[in-house]
């Protein structure tokens, strides 16, 4: 199993951890003892412990990212800055950037110049075998899908430059960068979810690469970035 990479260790200044996830290892464990990247940086840094997060066994963890996905975790070390960061995301201040290498249609793959911005907004409903998928739903979406969303809408801003997708998001859904994508036609590159082309042996093209928030000691916009 690959190993998380620090990028930022808890210290006075910052009451916080910023790790690096391979792909393949899961952000959270789904019960005491099991293998994640929050696990993983509780054995360098054990103060994580003692923070009480909203689930007891995610402690002091900001946000999850997908398994397949590779990049960025925020880990929060006191309860202190776990308590104001939290209230920065639900204020819409904690800002996650991913990279994605998508696949265009025949004229725009041909396109050496292809370049397109645009903003997908939708609510999410459960799709798929054992709902493990996730489709937007819209306005004009189906009565069926409707029923079975929920009320909060999230949006997705995307810049596509010839084939890579740069995303931004505040809040997040569970595959709401990847779904957004698929239904925009710009589905990612391995993505065996969304992507029919995906090859079972392809390994998806996805990165959470940056994120912006306001650190909690000095009250000032910082970021971290590979």
């Amino acid at each position: 199993m690959a190993e998380i990479k620090i990028i930022q260790a808890p210290d006075i200044e910052h009451p916080f951890a910023v790790i690096y996830k391979p792909s393949g290892l899961a952000s959270a464990p789904l019960f005491e003892g099991d293998e994640s990247a929050l696990s993983k940086a509780m054995e360098f840094f054990p103060e994580i412990k003692h923070v009480a997060g909203k689930k007891s066994i995610e402690y002091g963890l900001l946000h999850r990212i997908d398994t397949e996905t590779s990049g960025l975790l925020l880990i929060a070390s006191t309860q202190e800055s776990y308590d104001f960061l939290c209230k920065e995301q639900k204020n819409g201040r904690f800002i996650k950037y991913y990279r994605a290498q998508v696949e265009l249609n025949k004229n725009e793959s041909q396109s050496c110049n292809f370049e397109k911005e645009f903003t997908v907004v939708s609510a999410f409903r459960p799709f798929g075998p054992k709902g493990w998928m996730v489709k937007p739903v819209f306005e004009n979406s189906s009565a069926a899908d409707r029923k079975k969303c929920g009320n909060k809408i999230y949006s997705t801003d995307i810049k596509i430059k010839k084939n890579i997708a740069v995303c931004r998001i505040t809040e997040g859904y569970r595959h709401q960068v990847r779904a957004h994508l698929a239904y925009s036609g710009y589905p990612i590159c391995g993505d065996k979810l969304y992507n029919p082309n995906a090859k079972p042996d392809e390994k998806m093209q996805f990165e959470a690469f940056r994120f912006e928030f306001t650190d909690p000691k000095s009250l000032k916009n910082i970021f971290y970035e590979l």
